[in-house]
């Protein structure tokens, strides 16, 4: 039998251990985004490789394969179907950027009279302005860096695909080999707060999709209703901002906005000014259907988080990473709440999983303790 270590040796190599891990995140950050996406994708295709093996005898392999082929063909038929009638809209997009910084300037050269006082807002116009021209002015000499960064972000998606296709082929000899890792008196814990903190997350990714997919599809469809120029872009953008909770919707509508105030509606008889109040009123009033009506029969209760703290979380993200953290805010604050809840009642030595007892009848009643943990951890 091998010699066993010292109590101090055993905390010099978790410290250790956990010192190089902290130097290993910090010189490979630029990793991580891409490693947490990937993760991120064979999450949510698990359940269709799962689906596929246990409806059909392929195996895990030939399905992984199966669903990826799936996928790209899926992609490949919405670009066929929706990239032309985008580059045909914008295109179409004739905004004269010459007369709306004439019109934009013209308001603010008109002090603003509120309550009997006036306030110079050209002021505020010459900085905004200033700001504006110092970010816009570099871009003309960027063509060859946004190549680069292009040819970069196609590499990181090949990588991507790839590390999630091992992760999704290669899942069951992946929590195997973290089951082992596991001391046997933790493992039944460690599988229920697996379990409930899986709840969280397969609940939020599928609530997210079909909240993109509807709210998209309603502010597309709307927009197009009231004559809104650029529909289909609008819609596609409120999708893809869905992501982002509660600031995402507000960063959609203001494209919208600004194209109702420049460009008017293709039919109806408005003012620009009236009419991109009416855009306003519209993203407010699917913003409030939303909030009011799908997120409570979409995602539920699931998350258990109130808005502030959902907001607060996001702001946090943002800092640390970006529009990644930002989208990820809400279920890792989830999950965080469950893994706090198991470690407030281990430190109080309370039953973090209560058991609950299926008693039928007085044999049921007799039965032993230890037997009851027995049948549950079967």
């Amino acid at each position: 039998m091998s010699k066993r270590w010292s109590q101090s040796t055993k905390w010099l190599v978790i410290i250790s251990s956990l010192a190089a891990l902290v130097w290993i995140i910090a010189r490979f950050s630029q990793i991580i985004a891409p490693l947490v996406i990937a993760v991120i994708l064979a999450y949510v295709l698990n359940p269709l490789v799962r689906l596929l093996t246990t409806s059909t005898r392929l195996s895990r392999t030939l399905a992984v394969v199966s669903v990826y082929l799936a996928l790209l063909v899926i992609l490949s038929l919405a670009l066929v179907a929706f990239v032309p009638s985008l580059i045909q809209q914008v295109k179409s997009m004739d905004v004269d950027l010459q007369d709306s910084v004439e019109d934009i300037s013209s308001f603010f050269e008109e002090p603003l009279f509120i309550f009997g006082f006036y306030v110079d807002l050209m002021a505020v116009y010459q900085e905004v302005s200033g700001t504006l021209q110092s970010i816009i002015s570099p871009l003309a000499s960027q063509t060859v860096s946004f190549l680069i960064g292009l040819a970069s972000g196609f590499a990181w998606l090949i990588f991507v695909l790839i590390v999630s296709f091992y992760l999704l082929k290669d899942q069951g000899r992946f929590g195997r080999s973290i089951n082992k890792l596991v001391p046997d008196d933790y493992r039944y814990e460690v599988r229920r707060l697996g379990e409930e903190v899986n709840v969280i997350w397969s609940a939020f990714f599928r609530s997210q999709l079909v909240l993109c997919a509807v709210i998209g599809t309603l502010v597309g469809v709307t927009m197009r209703v009231v004559g809104v120029r650029n529909a289909l872009i609008l819609g596609i953008i409120a999708g893809v901002l869905e992501i982002i909770p509660n600031v995402g919707p507000t960063i959609a509508a203001i494209p919208a906005v600004l194209i109702a105030y420049f460009q008017g509606s293709t039919y109806l008889l408005l003012s620009n000014g009236w009419f991109a109040l009416l855009v306003i009123g519209l993203y407010v009033v699917i913003q409030q259907l939303e909030n009011n009506i799908l997120v409570p029969r979409i995602i539920g209760r699931s998350l258990n988080l109130h808005p502030l703290v959902v907001i607060i979380g996001a702001i946090a993200g943002a800092r640390l990473a970006g529009i990644l953290g930002m989208f990820l805010a809400a279920p890792i604050l989830a999950s965080l709440r469950i893994v706090g809840n198991y470690v407030h009642c281990k430190l109080l030595d309370l039953e973090p999983f209560p058991v609950q007892e299926d008693i039928e009848g007085p044999e049921a009643m007799q039965e032993g303790e230890g037997e009851t943990v027995v049948e549950v951890e079967e």
